[in-house]
């Protein structure tokens, strides 16, 4: 394999990588977003119900009434808990998806150009290509079995969550 092939192999493998880091970022960066709409959104509804509860507590004619408004009210503070617990599943489970997805392709890449490195390095060597092509052979494999069993795991846990 010559230099200037060696140099295309690298430089595309280095562009595989930056191009997986700008993705990961982007979707690390739009999950916290995201995450910060989500606890925004749930601090002013908190911050309007707490209001609202404090007048209507305020607004109590005698004890029996102030203790039943309390029991609602505390029923509703468990429901809105157990919303924002959904929300932040939903907003954690779609960020795995996309990093797991993100990270399956990226490493279907990487062993793509490694492959192909190691081919033309076996082809290139007088002493032991057959020893060498069988090496990157049994690589390939372990490489596509490691994929698909990644695959399967994502493929799972993206089902978890959509149920």
């Amino acid at each position: 394999m010559s230099n200037n092939e060696s140099n295309e192999h690298f430089l595309a493998a280095n562009k595989t990588v930056i191009d997986a880091m700008t993705s990961a970022t982007r979707a690390i960066l739009a999950a916290t977003e995201n995450l910060v709409a989500l606890n925004f959104e749930t601090a002013r509804e908190a911050f309007d119900a707490s209001a609202e509860n404090a007048q209507a507590l305020l607004s109590s004619k005698n004890p029996q009434e102030a203790t039943a408004l309390q029991s609602a009210l505390g029923k509703t503070a468990v429901e809105k808990a157990a919303a924002y617990s959904r929300g932040v599943y939903e907003v954690s489970t779609k960020a795995a998806s996309e990093l797991g997805s993100l990270f399956q392709s990226q490493l279907e890449a990487l062993t793509k150009v490694s492959q192909e490195i190691t081919q033309k390095a076996a082809k290139a060597s007088p002493f032991g290509a057959d020893f060498a092509q069988a090496a990157a052979k049994q690589a390939a494999q372990l490489s596509e079995s490691y994929i698909t069993a990644v695959s399967s795991v994502l493929h799972n846990a993206g089902a978890k969550g959509k149920k």
